[in-house]
């Protein structure tokens, strides 16, 4: 019975836990605090429990999030003695390079006491997590993400065109570990570990290239067999690495040609 009763405790848990995370749509605002506008109510901006100053993409499912409807982006402070210059905001691109943009906003006074509107000067697209800095409202920040936080990130890891696959791969386990059970994103995974393969498979070949350069630009005929040599032992580098690799062909191809020319060039030194 009391396994029953953990086991339903620890469920219950992981609901309310969810539930914070997702940060419910409220239609009016009772309590103090700092609220995204959405097309259908408010959320409220909850405060980034973790000791960093960004969100880690494992963490994602920690942040409420907020779905505005247009990219208008404009807050409620509801608080007492508030100074609008106690208050920064900053947005952090989903990106694999962590990368902060400062926002600037009007503030105007609302009809209720201690209630003001924050309204960012330029438009805001989904896909950022937006901080909150206030000593007035959060230890160290507060975060919301601006967008459906899933969906948002199945958009940023379908950008097939990124570079630099290997940080995309990093990046994308750890929104798994937020999001264990999107089938998207598993499937992205899947993906990007391919590139990051195929990504490290070239950037190995690229020293079969620079000594094939050598070789090339080499005018004296013992200079280009040292060459050719060095060619040699960088494609069997490569080959054992990667036997079935993007350029094994090529680097196949180049092993008989410097097999070639080094026996001519052994002839005529």
């Amino acid at each position: 019975m009391i396994k029953v009763l953990k086991y339903l405790l620890g469920g219950l848990l992981m609901i309310a836990s969810v539930s914070t995370a997702l940060a419910k749509v409220i239609d009016s605002i009772d309590s103090y605090g700092i609220y995204v506008v959405t097309s259908n109510g408010y959320v409220k901006v909850e405060s980034y429990s973790h000791d960093y100053d960004f969100v880690d993409f494992n963490y994602a499912n920690e942040i409420p999030f907020a779905a505005r409807g247009d990219d208008a982006l404009k807050l409620v402070v509801y608080a007492k003695k508030f100074d609008p210059n106690s208050v920064e905001l900053e947005l952090r691109h989903l990106d694999v390079v962590v990368k902060r943009e400062k926002i600037g906003f009007s503030v105007k006074p609302l009809d209720k006491t201690d209630m003001y509107e924050l309204h960012a000067d330029a438009p805001i697209s989904d896909g950022a997590m937006l901080h909150v800095r206030s000593w007035l409202l959060f230890d160290r920040m507060g975060v919301v993400m601006l967008g459906d936080t899933e969906a948002e990130l199945v958009k940023f890891f379908s950008q097939k065109e990124m570079e630099n696959a290997t940080a995309v791969t990093q990046y994308l386990d750890d929104a798994r570990v937020a999001f264990p059970d999107n089938d998207e994103l598993k499937v992205l995974s899947k993906y990007w570990k391919s590139a990051a393969k195929a990504e490290k498979d070239i950037q190995a070949y690229t020293y079969v290239d620079e000594k094939w350069q050598q070789y090339e630009n080499a005018e004296k005929l013992s200079l280009k067999a040292r060459y050719l040599n060095a060619v040699m032992g960088k494609i069997n580098g490569y080959l054992n690495q990667y036997p079935d690799g993007v350029k094994a062909e090529e680097a196949e191809q180049r092993r008989l040609i410097a097999e070639e020319k080094l026996e001519e060039y052994e002839k005529l030194l």
